[in-house]
């Protein structure tokens, strides 16, 4: 039965390396990408073969193997919370904290009224949708370097302490001794396997090593009763501050785990989640996403008065990506949140990735622009009179 599962995941990896190597081979839209691994998932876990599923998960596996997902990204987003990687200034904590404090006061109730969930759901939505994506704009790898990680480790927290039963003391205390113990279990093990690993350059078989301690350190603290997922940040924060990291120059890990991760994310969205268009969840997702856009557009134009329009447009539409996929998986093969959630948020993350589609399109516009209007002031400069643009060409080019 394992085995069965386990060809499943690699034939699954096949399927996402072809999209990867097509949308690289026509050099197309990142985002884009992204929305098709999420979009094929979800075919592929509607197709049938007669009356039974082509790919046929097995419940607890499903469950497993999303909680592997979910450590993996954790300590690869853990790694780069270092000094040299993150510059901390008032700038980047304004930042981050007012877009999750604006998100948690307006984006949650709204989302609880519209969607008519628990208005707790509607804060972890709000915290989720505080995640930073930067694959298309670099500006904001120091917000998100710094926000992502976060995110998860209050996302699950903040679901831990709800659960508890008992006194509010009481579970205070019980909170407290979950996160100590995974502090502890964290720094106790980054010391025992950083200090064997001390005299070895990072290479691709450590990083799978890493990948199997983060993994057993979350088993071992979770046993322990405490906060597996902290105990894998500290972990990660450990190493990506460690000698064996600086003299590695190891700042993520290497493409090959960093892109089959990102893979199987969104491919395994479709066997968890099969969406359902009932009660307008579409225009009420849209509108969640369009608040969402006001919200940060009003924080961006705050933080960044001496930017253009554009460039202010561009900060706002950075999509969504892997710690929205990760979440929606997670989230949704447990059943923790109602169901009307797990959909709205998988709405949201394909109107972020059509809408940078939308912002790479324009984008790759505006830089032939830039390199015909180069050649013309190239050709200006050195070409022979003939070989220049009449009058309204060069307009045209300049606009």
């Amino acid at each position: 039965m394992l085995l069965e599962q386990l060809i499943y995941i690699a034939v699954i990896v096949l399927i996402g390396t072809v999209i990867l190597l097509l949308r690289r081979k026509a050099e197309g839209s990142r985002s884009g990408y992204k929305l098709a691994l999420i979009l094929l998932g979800l075919l592929l876990g509607l197709s049938t073969i007669g009356n039974s599923p082509v790919f046929s998960f097995d419940k607890y596996f499903l469950k497993s193997f999303s909680v592997f997902l979910l450590i993996v990204l954790l300590f690869e987003l853990s790694i780069r919370l270092n000094s040299e990687n993150i510059k901390i200034t008032p700038k980047n904590i304004k930042l981050f904290f007012s877009m999750l404090l604006i998100n948690i006061i307006f984006l949650s109730l709204f989302t609880a009224l519209i969607l008519k969930i628990n208005f707790l759901n509607g804060i972890l939505f709000a915290l989720i949708m505080s995640s930073i994506e930067y694959f298309l704009v670099d500006q904001l790898k120091e917000e998100g370097d710094l926000a992502n990680p976060l995110i998860i480790f209050f996302g699950f927290s903040i679901m831990v302490f709800y659960s508890l039963q008992g006194l509010m003391f009481d579970n205070v205390l019980y909170f407290l001794k979950y996160l100590l113990i995974g502090l502890g279990t964290g720094v106790i093990i980054g010391i025992l396997v950083f200090k064997s690993m001390k005299n070895n350059y990072i290479d691709q078989v450590h990083e799978l090593g890493l990948v199997a301690v983060a993994v057993s350190t979350y088993i071992i603290t979770e046993q322990l009763a405490g906060s597996g997922l902290f105990a894998v940040m500290i972990l990660g924060v450990f190493f990506g501050n460690s000698y064996v990291r600086k003299t590695s120059s190891l700042y993520s890990f290497s493409p090959f785990i960093f892109k089959s991760l990102e893979m199987l994310i969104y491919l395994m969205i479709g066997f968890v989640v099969a969406l359902n268009f009932n009660d307008g969840i579409l225009w009420k997702a849209l509108a969640i996403f369009a608040l969402y856009i006001l919200l940060r557009l009003l924080i961006i134009h705050y933080n960044y008065k001496h930017h253009s329009m554009q460039n202010k447009l561009l900060l706002t539409f950075a999509p969504k990506g892997m710690i929205v996929g990760v979440m929606i998986l997670v989230l949704g093969v447990y059943v923790t949140v109602e169901d009307v959630l797990i959909h709205a948020m998988l709405l949201v993350l394909i109107y972020s990735l059509i809408a940078g589609i939308c912002i790479e399109y324009l984008e790759h516009k505006k830089l032939l622009r830039l390199d015909k209007l180069f050649n013309i002031l190239i050709n200006i400069r050195f070409g022979r009179k003939r070989d220049l643009p009449n009058k309204k060409r060069f307009h045209t080019y300049y606009k």
